[in-house]
């Protein structure tokens, strides 16, 4: 099998970002069996999750996005003039209200993640509620900036950006050269194999920054995964010995993910 993507990671490169800050603070599981899919990473995890690759075998602190909101309170005119985040706007002009409130959020919204001046955050709503969440690698560092904005007739509370966590020992990537990406080389990136005796290592998956469930992520596509094949040779993932024993440390030392010319 080849490489499969998260429809997730297809949807954060073509909007939000690049390979490398895809992976950023991710890990690496490798698992016993036959990769889920051919097509997609979507799927939950086959076979036996044999290792789990961090920095330096560290445990592993699962980034959390800081966010914040503006909630429409009431109007049936009007409009919402500015939406800044620390001062920076982020809605680039000024949205007029549009049928209710809740639409009125979903252009707000719509509008945010069109600006191509936005490039820190990921804009949603529910229902007269606008949801703006940092985007990954910013982690502690966005809680408590300031969510402001302005409104005509509309009235609206605004709630600043918290409850972000920072990623740590997850792996991180060097600079980029002629399209190929590879892991920072002063990191290690390592770990423990659990499970019984010696099992046969067969595929991989690296995760995001974030707390990935394992589960099916057709609908909600929240996860950001990449899955390929290990073996020896002419797999994704070349290991010395597929054979991985309990309790021994597993070492990836070279990383290099080369994005396609054609």
């Amino acid at each position: 099998m080849a490489l499969t993507f998260s429809t997730n990671l297809r949807t954060f490169i073509a909007d939000y970002g690049s390979w490398t800050h895809a992976f950023n603070n991710g890990i690496i599981e490798i698992y016993s069996g036959a990769q889920p899919s051919t097509t997609t990473a979507d799927l939950a995890p086959t076979g036996n999750l044999l290792c789990t690759l961090t920095k330096a075998s560290g445990a592993r602190t699962s980034e959390v996005l800081a966010f914040g909101t503006v909630t429409l309170n009431t109007g049936a005119s009007g409009s919402v003039d500015t939406l800044t985040v620390n001062g920076f706007e982020i809605m680039g002009s000024s949205t007029p209200f549009n049928t209710s409130l809740t639409q009125t959020a979903a252009d707000i919204a719509a509008k945010c993640d069109r600006n191509p001046m936005n490039l820190l955050f990921d804009v949603s709503y529910a229902g007269a509620v606008i949801t703006i969440k940092a985007l990954p690698g910013l982690g502690a560092a966005a809680n408590g900036w300031v969510v402001a904005s302005t409104a005509t007739t509309i009235t609206k509370t605004d709630a600043n950006l918290a409850s972000g966590v920072t990623a740590i020992n997850g792996l991180s990537m060097d600079i980029s050269v002629a399209g190929v990406i590879q892991k920072n080389p002063v990191e290690v990136w390592s770990g423990v194999v659990t499970g019984a005796g010696t099992q046969t290592a067969g595929w991989f998956r690296f995760k995001g920054s974030l707390a990935d469930d394992n589960t099916l992520d057709s609908t909600l596509q929240k996860w950001i995964r990449m899955d390929g094949t290990i073996s020896t040779t002419g797999a994704n993932m070349n290991m010395s010995s597929t054979s991985l024993v309990n309790g021994v440390t597993q070492t990836l030392n070279t990383f290099a993910f080369t994005v396609p010319a054609v």
